[in-house]
């Protein structure tokens, strides 16, 4: 079991998730999130604000990707919700805000405990993302149950 193990739960794993946008993909989440108790109600406007100032997509070499989070006093408890949308949605690049269009989001949710944890959970992200094999079996698979199953094995 890795240290990452206990922040999936099949509950956070979404497919074929419809949005227009990405204000309204996190609108959805953060719903979601607040119901099943891992946010607060500050959760959606501090996972927007942090998003404009500090955009968060992602290209790698094989899957272009998008890791939203907010400062953990909106978080309850430490999560990685998966989201794979039906659709592309137009986020911008971390760092250098260029434009970027994807369908996998992972949403991160980082309480103070657990804080050390961002970095190696962020370092975790980029070698699976530039994975080939990893990537292409994650491209594959289309129910939170394969997902979450497959993410804890290789996670």
């Amino acid at each position: 079991m890795s240290e990452f193990d206990k922040l999936f739960d099949e509950e956070l794993i979404f497919v074929d998730v419809e949005a227009k946008d990405r204000k309204s993909l996190f609108e959805k989440v953060a719903e979601s999130l607040l119901d099943q108790g891992y946010v607060k109600e500050s959760y959606l406007k501090a996972l927007n604000k942090r998003e404009d100032e500090f955009p968060t997509g992602v290209l790698t070499e094989n899957l272009a990707i998008a890791l939203p989070h907010a400062n953990p006093e909106n978080v309850n408890k430490p999560f990685i919700a998966i989201v794979k949308c039906k659709d592309l949605i137009h986020v911008e690049q971390m760092g250098i805000g260029e434009d970027e269009e994807t369908k996998d989001f992972f949403f991160l949710g980082i309480v103070k405990e657990t804080q050390d944890l961002q970095v190696k959970l962020l370092q975790r992200f980029m070698q699976l993302m530039n994975d080939e094999k990893f990537v292409s079996e994650y491209k594959k698979l289309n129910n939170s149950r394969d997902i979450y199953e497959y993410f804890l094995k290789k996670f």
